[in-house]
Parts: C-alpha cells; structure tokens; sequence
C-alpha cells in the first residue's frame, strides 16, 4: 500500500516541477512590445542553473534598502507558493479526469500529501538594488526551491504522512481486538 501512494507522489513532483518550469520560461521570453522586469543576470542565472526546480522574482521599492530586498523576498516566495498550489490544482484535477474509481484512495493520498505540503527550504539565489531615484530603493530578488529540495519536501511529507496512517491503523486494530474480547467475555 505504501509503494502505491509513494510512486504518484514522485509522478506528482515531476509533473509539478516541469510544468512551473515550462510556466516561467515563458514568462522569462519577451515578446513583440513586452518590456522584462527580470532582469537578463537573473534570467541566466534561471536558465542555467535554476530552470529544474521552481523560481521566482519579487520586485519591491522601499525608502531603505533593506525593506526594499525583504519586501522583494516575501513576494517572491508568495510567487512560489501561488505557482505550486496552481500546479498541484491543475495537476488535481487531470488525475480527477483519470482516475477511475477504485484508484480514487491512492489519488487522495497523492492530493492531500502535495497540497498540505509546505514550501519550506527555498533560498535567495540572487538580489540587486537599484537606487536611481534619491531615497528610493528598488530592489528585485530570485527566489528558487531546487528539485532536489522540493523532492526532498514531498518524501518527507510521505514518510510522516504514511508513518501517521500506519499508526492509526493500527490503533483502528487494536481497538478492534479490545472490543472483540469484550464481546466474548460478556
């Protein structure tokens, strides 16, 4: 049982993972009157070292430089965390069209351990300040979460997640045995 919720999830970050890749490198190309707020270092930077895992870039401006990259940061991370629960919805519902219904416990399992699950571990890969403006600060920040921590996050999320249905299984069984020898001693 534990080998069939383990593999959608491992499906599951893949899919997730690539499909936020593919998001931000289309938002990463400019087109025909598209002018880039990220910056060309920091879309290298995506491209060559960052473009598996999920990343983003926040953007703040701030009458101190330190308001300016901490404001930068937290909406880069809100980014992230908005990019991943889009993923894990849409990925949500392409298994509902999938599914058949005797799969539907495995699929539960796959949803609740990938949307419960926390974005912690991501880093700041990159900040620049700008100050062309006197007093202003404008600071933008890349904010990623590789593949191998967000694989990391999903197994141990597993891990605790089956460790607790284990244990509540077996306190399910336990629990039956005591009212069955109630049941004889009456």
């Amino acid at each position: 049982m534990t080998l069939l919720a383990y593999k959608p999830n491992r499906l599951s970050v893949l899919t997730v993972v690539i499909a936020c890749s593919m998001l931000l490198c289309a938002r990463s190309r400019p087109g025909a009157g598209y002018i880039d707020v990220i910056p060309e270092e920091m879309q290298r930077l995506i491209a060559d070292k960052y473009g598996e895992g999920l990343h983003a870039v926040g953007a703040a401006t701030a009458s101190r430089e330190e308001s300016a990259v901490r404001m930068a940061t937290v909406e880069a991370r809100a980014e992230l965390a908005r990019q991943f629960k889009t993923q894990v919805d849409a990925l949500q519902k392409s298994f509902e069209e999938v599914v058949n219904y005797g799969d539907v416990v495995e699929y539960q399992q796959a949803v609740e351990i990938l949307s419960s699950l926390e974005l912690s571990g991501s880093t700041i890969a990159k900040s620049m300040v700008d100050n062309k403006k006197r007093g202003l600060y404008s600071a933008k920040v890349l904010v990623i979460i590789s593949a191998d921590q967000l694989k990391k996050l999903v197994d141990d999320k597993t891990r605790t997640y089956t460790s607790f249905r284990a244990s509540k299984a077996y306190k399910d069984l336990e629990n039956r045995v005591a009212r069955e020898k109630m049941l004889f001693e009456q």
